[in-house]
């Protein structure tokens, strides 16, 4: 019963010291730390440049250091429970390098392997027990209003998968008065063999601080031949101000594993985010779900997320 307490405790005490007058310890930490974070950037900045020369080495390309500074990493821990399940712990971990050399389309990548930067709105429910990344050098450019990324790399696991994904999406904007996205992902990889997903989202802003989107995704995979999902969605999001967010979302998950094509959850739920500083923020999420394997009973769960950016920003 304590460790379900003692974590949400320190995470809101963490938001509300910040408002004292007197300097908090999580305010101490940060300052002391601010040289930390400054060098793990500059490593990373390093590390682009270094890339970047042994793969294209020509000494007449004149490229300022600055142009490097876009390089960044991220971590998020995170901590989730579902009602009468024990607590599971996660992580997501980012690193994207710039390649100013090879044109500023190319980028390499390091990443959990489930973390994809086009879309926010599918969770995860079960930890990454695998642990699995994946290194890749990605490529992303426009032709005719698409955009298109090809990424070529390796999955890190207890057994080395390479693979090639393939990306397209387009943007429609003010169809009366919405915008459209229609995206496909080609996935091929030596174990996993062929997946594919297709997405839409439509949305709507109606000002500064309120939008509507409805996003749903279809995922099919080639080697099972009982796994595809459709993931339909809806979404508020709502900005409070520059360091508070909130997202309501309800949603389900419709998928053939081990039945026929059914609803396996339905889940109703509010995202709480809080910036610290403009580097570090706390996402509290409750949630109500409903699953086919409780027999569609109402259910709680709880998560919190911890994100650490290391950007130019995270030590000014």
């Amino acid at each position: 019963m304590m460790k379900k307490l003692l974590l949400p405790l320190i995470l809101i005490n963490s938001i509300n010291v910040l408002a004292q007058e007197e300097p908090s310890f999580l305010e101490t930490l940060i300052s002391d730390t601010n040289d930390h974070r400054k060098d793990i950037h500059n490593y990373i900045v390093g590390l682009s440049s270094s890339v970047d020369n042994y793969m294209y080495d020509e000494e007449d390309i004149k490229i300022n250091k600055k142009d490097y500074s876009a390089a960044y990493g991220l971590i998020e821990l995170s901590v989730f429970q579902n009602q009468h399940e024990n607590i599971h712990f996660d992580q997501k971990v980012k690193i994207k390098l710039k390649l100013p050399k090879l044109k500023d389309e190319f980028r390499l990548v390091f990443e959990s392997d489930d973390l994809d930067e086009n879309k926010d709105y599918i969770e995860r429910k079960n930890s990454n027990k695998n642990e699995d990344f994946n290194l890749g050098l990605s490529y992303q450019t426009f032709k005719k209003h698409i955009e298109l990324k090809a990424k070529v790399g390796i999955k890190l696991r207890s057994k080395i998968d390479p693979f090639l994904k393939l990306s397209a999406r387009k943007t429609w904007e003010d169809i009366y008065g919405l915008d459209v996205l229609i995206g496909q992902d080609v996935r091929q990889s030596v174990v996993k063999k062929l997946e594919t997903t297709t997405y839409y989202e439509v949305f709507k802003k109606f000002n500064d601080y309120y939008s509507l989107h409805q996003y749903t995704e279809y995922y099919w995979h080639s080697s099972e031949g009982r796994d595809s999902q459709v993931l339909p969605s809806i979404h508020l999001k709502q900005i409070l101000d520059q360091k508070n967010h909130l997202t309501y979302s309800l949603s389900s998950n419709i998928d053939n594993t081990e039945t026929n094509f059914r609803i396996k959850r339905h889940s109703a739920q509010i995202k709480y985010r809080h910036f610290i500083k403009k580097w570090l923020y706390i996402d509290t999420i409750p949630e109500n779900y409903y699953s086919y394997d409780d027999n569609f009973k109402p259910r709680y769960a709880m998560r919190f997320n911890l994100g650490i950016y290391f950007n130019k920003s995270s030590y000014k």
